[in-house]
Parts: C-alpha cells; sequence; structure tokens
C-alpha cells in the first residue's frame, strides 16, 4: 500500500555506539592492519592507566577511548600534498617530518568535524611535539595527549624491541618526550609487567572490546559516530560514501511505498548504509579505475560482499549481515556471490538489491556520469524483464520516481556532513593560510 510523500518516515539509528566503533576497526585493520593493531594496543595501554590516575574534569574516558583508537586516522587516507602510501606498514608514527606531522594535522581535522570528539581532537595538531608541562594550564585536553603519546610509544617500543625489557626510566627511551607524572603512573599500572605480558599474549584485545561496550554515547553521538564509518569508505574511493547515503534514502522511499513497518524501515537502513563496508579492503585502483574492468578485476571487485560478511559478522545483528550480504543477488539466479533465487530472497532484500542498482545508475563514478532519468528506467525494466528484479518494486519506482528522488534529497541532508571542510581546513593550513600554524607556534613557544 502507498503512503503519501507527508507520511516520509525518518529511520531510527538501530546500531549502538559499541558496534559502531568496533566496525570502524576492522575497516581500518582492513587498510592497514599494523597501524590498527597499534591504535587498539595503544587505546587499551591509555584505558588502563587512567585507572590509576584521574584526569581533570575537562577529559573523560570517552574521548579517551575514542581519541586513542582513531590517533592515526589520517594515516588511513592517500595525501595528495606529501603522499606517502596509506597502505604500506612500514611506517615511522613518531618522525617530526612534514608528511608525518600532516597525518596528524589532518586526523584532527578530520575527527573534529566527524565525530563528537570536537575540541578535544585538537591535540593531534601537536602530537609528536616534545612534553610542555604549562601546556595543560592553557589548554586542559592536552592531558589526553600526555597519555596517549606515552602508550603510544611504549607500544611501539615492545612491538619493535620483542627481546628487550622495558626500563623503568621511561624517559631514558624518549628524552624530553613525556610527561613525568603519566610515567610514574604507567610504572604503577604496569607493575610485574602485567600490562605488557597482557598485551604480548593478545589478551589485551577481549579487555579493550568490553570497555568499548561498557562506556555509553547519546543518541546525537551515536548517530554522528555511524556517519564517521560511512565516511570512512572515502579513504579507499571518494564515490562510494556519497552512494551508500543514496542507496539508503532509496531503499527507505522504496520500503515505505511497499508498507514495510518503521521497525522492518530501520533494519533496511542500516543494511543499506553498511551494504558496501567490505569496499575498504579493495584495493583503491580497482575501485576508482577510470573503465571497464577486465574479468580478474571484475572478480576482486565482486569479492567485497564477502567482505561486508566478514566485517559486519559477531557485531552487527544477522539480520543486517545477511541483508548487505545478499545486495547483488537477483531473482533468476544470475546474482552474486551464492546465486540465490527468489524464494531465498525477502522482500528487504529485494528493495535493496533495487536501491543499490538505482543509486548506482543515478550516481557519477570515476568510470561513467550521471544517467538520465529515461535511461535509468529503461535499464531497470530491462533487468526485470529477465527476471532478475522485483516488478513490484521496480514499477513503483517507475511511476512514482520524481517524488521518491525528491524525498532522496530531502533524507540524505540529515546524514550530510560538511566533509570539504575538513579538507578546506587541511589544504588552508598547509599552503593557501599559514597565519595559523605561525601563531600556534609561538604560542607554543611562550608557554
Amino acid at each position: 500500500m502507498n503512503k503519501e510523500k507527508s507520511n516520509l518516515y525518518t529511520p531510527k539509528i538501530i546500531l549502538s555506539a559499541s558496534s559502531i566503533i568496533k566496525l570502524a576497526l576492522r575497516m581500518m585493520a582492513n587498510i592497514n592492519r599494523t597501524i590498527a593493531t597499534h591504535n587498539e594496543r595503544t587505546a587499551y595501554l591509555a584505558l588502563r592507566l587512567v585507572q590509576h590516575h584521574q584526569m581533570n574534569s575537562k577529559c573523560t574516558n570517552k574521548n579517551l577511548l575514542l581519541l586513542s583508537l582513531f590517533h592515526t586516522i589520517g594515516f588511513f587516507k592517500y595525501d595528495p600534498l606529501f603522499n606517502p602510501n596509506p597502505f604500506e606498514n612500514e611506517v615511522n608514527l613518531f618522525s617530526t617530518e612534514k608528511e608525518t606531522e600532516s597525518k596528524y594535522v589532518y586526523g584532527y581535522y578530520y575527527l573534529e568535524n566527524m565525530t563528537p570528539l570536537k575540541d578535544s581532537a585538537i591535540v593531534l595538531k601537536f602530537f609528536n611535539k616534545d612534553y610542555q608541562p604549562e601546556l595543560i594550564n592553557f589548554f586542559p585536553q592536552a592531558e589526553y595527549k600526555s597519555i596517549i603519546y606515552l602508550c603510544a610509544r611504549v607500544n611501539d617500543y615492545i612491538t619493535n624491541n620483542p627481546d628487550k625489557e622495558l626500563p623503568e626510566d621511561l624517559n631514558s627511551l624518549f628524552p624530553e618526550k613525556l610527561d613525568p607524572l603519566y610515567v610514574q603512573v604507567f610504572n604503577k599500572a604496569n607493575k610485574d609487567n602485567k600490562l605488557i605480558k597482557k598485551l604480548n599474549s593478545g589478551k589485551y584485545s577481549e579487555e579493550l572490546l568490553n570497555i568499548v561496550d561498557r562506556i555509553q554515547y547519546n543518541e546525537e553521538d551515536t548517530k554522528q559516530l555511524l556517519k564517521f564509518v560511512v565516511y570512512m569508505l572515502d579513504f579507499k574511493s571518494t564515490s562510494t560514501f556519497a552512494h551508500t547515503i543514496n542507496t539508503s534514502c532509496y531503499a527507505c522511499s522504496l520500503a515505505m511505498r511497499l508498507g514495510l513497518s518503521e521497525e522492518e524501515i530501520d533494519i533496511l537502513f542500516a543494511s543499506a548504509l553498511l551494504h558496501d563496508i567490505g569496499k575498504i579492503a579493495i584495493p583503491h585502483v580497482i575501485l576508482e579505475f577510470p573503465g571497464k574492468l577486465s574479468a580478474e578485476e571484475m572478480g576482486i571487485m565482486r569479492r567485497h560482499v564477502n567482505h561486508t560478511k566478514k566485517v559486519l559478522q559477531g557485531i552487527v545483528d544477522d539480520e543486517i549481515c545477511e541483508n548487505a550480504f545478499r545486495h547483488h543477488e537477483k531473482l533468476n539466479g544470475s546474482g552474486y556471490p551464492q546465486q540465490l533465487t527468489a524464494d531465498e530472497i525477502s522482500l528487504t532484500q529485494r528493495i535493496l538489491t533495487v536501491a543499490d542498482i538505482t543509486s548506482a545508475l543515478s550516481d557519477t563514478r570515476s568510470y561513467k556520469g550521471e544517467f538520465s532519468k529515461e535511461t535509468m528506467i529503461n535499464i531497470m525494466n530491462e533487468m526485470t524483464q529477465k527476471g532478475e528484479l522485483d516488478s513490484s518494486i521496480t514499477h513503483i519506482l517507475e511511476t512514482e520516481f520524481e517524488e521518491i528522488h525528491t524525498e532522496v534529497i530531502q533524507q540524505r541532508e540529515d546524514l550530510r556532513v560538511d566533509y570539504n571542510n575538513v579538507f578546506n581546513k587541511f589544504y588552508s593550513y598547509y599552503i593557501t593560510d599559514t597565519s595559523d600554524f605561525a601563531t600556534e607556534e609561538a604560542e607554543l613557544e611562550e608557554l
């Protein structure tokens, strides 16, 4: 039964903040497992450290968790200015060279605009600078930097020196780099080498995930974290996050007209937002190839649905995982990866497939421009006649496309983040206007 446009339903976010954070960690591991593991181990040490020392009132455990888990987020994206490969494992995270500094600066702007961290993320701007005791009076959140930097350096040392003991005087390893207070706190927390033993045994991982589960985020923070994960797809493909958002909105408008319940639409919406998350594991050169892929390359591309299932499995509900996994199946068995047929594909999954194709045809990609409405409808009708798509869904799309398209434009505003703001601030910092950088340097020198 069709519904009027005025009854447009806004889906609820049914994913928890902890699930979203876990998805982000898996996505990062698919880009660079070495740095992703470094982040998790650093976060574990940082959170255990604050069990032995109360942070100042401007700092919270949930912000410390996010900052420590994602403090290297800038290393996961290709940087056209300084250009180190974001997919290589041999990275010096503590270099004072500009190519390293730029990654933390980009991370600052990314986390400031894309997560609940906001002004706390600024500590990344001076992450690799020497310890300055007066800075905390000027900026209380600098305490995050003291904690995370120490834990990151400790983890880096024990990872690269597995046969060496960690000296009690950490300053002997990193002169003038560490906050003396937190050196003492770390030694207390690591009594009898218990933290290092946890890292070396791998048992820290379960403890860290338990901490992630316990820390609470409000509804607005959770929604922002979900956007953060969706926009992370840009690290591999500049068009994928826009396609993901459009697919989600098309799916909701179609589902509404097909009479799905609010609960079913919420599940479909979550499935659509996550349906291409596996593309994070596909090589950038294939995702952004400006032409027709070879048979071998297409085989690699098609693996994205398997990667999607691997990223989602055990974190989100099975129904959401299966919906996302099956979005390239066709009713006549010609789809992939399982060549399912009509009786095995639910209505929710059929809607997601049509929404995905609609978005793909109407989006601009590296290999194509935006198709006209007429061309798109003709392609969908051809696929329907071949028995690939559900005619009840494509008929609604054809007869109500203008209204549906208008709704998509309205709905996607709720998911939009001013992503260009990240780039504009970053490039301004290094190219167009360096006055802010000079001012910050002077202020730090005076303290």
